[in-house]
């Protein structure tokens, strides 16, 4: 009787550990954009309430702002997808276009967010997002027209998306 296994029953089992080994690798990825996007949604979702809670301090700054806003760029090119929160710093509150203009308005520090190379905004159903105190009364690319927005992150695969809402109350939701 001899004993061990033959080169044949090795090739056969280092082949079937091969294949699910592959198996493994493509769903760990997958799985890794998943996260990347969800952790992007997450910190989206945190910067709108945080621009909102700004809007609900600007009562008792030296300098009040007309309110605080978070604005998004979509990528193009080599330009890659951001946002941040800005202070609108109109002269007259209530002519404000409720827009962020880089002449006129203050990017917040340490707000900006760049998107990593996995993931870019998708259909993005505003740009602007600004709230204004005392309520705060939220204004969607300046208007209280729209009652709700989109804002859509994808994967760099275009596999997996993740979509943020946002209505004209302020309200912000994932889905």
């Amino acid at each position: 009787m001899r004993r061990g296994f033959s080169v044949i029953e090795m090739l056969v089992v280092m082949s079937i550990v091969a294949v699910l080994s592959s198996f493994l690798l493509v769903y760990n990825r997958t799985g890794e954009l998943q996260i990347v996007l969800l952790r992007e949604q997450a910190q989206l979702i945190s910067t709108v309430i945080r621009a909102k809670g700004l809007a609900l301090n600007t009562l008792i700054e030296d300098v009040p702002a007309c309110g605080y806003g978070v604005h998004i760029t979509v990528s193009t090119g080599s330009t890659p997808s951001r946002y941040f929160i800005y202070r609108d710093k109109a002269i007259n509150c209530r002519t404000s276009d409720r827009i962020y203009t880089e002449a006129s308005d203050e990017i917040v520090a340490g707000t900006e967010v760049v998107l990593p190379r996995q993931v870019a905004f998708g259909d993005v159903g505003v740009r602007d997002i600004m709230f204004v105190p005392p309520e705060p009364e939220a204004f969607l690319d300046g208007s209280q027209v729209l009652s709700e927005a989109d804002i859509i992150m994808v994967s760099a695969d275009g596999k997996t998306k993740a979509t943020i809402i946002v209505n004209n109350a302020g309200q912000v939701s994932q889905k």
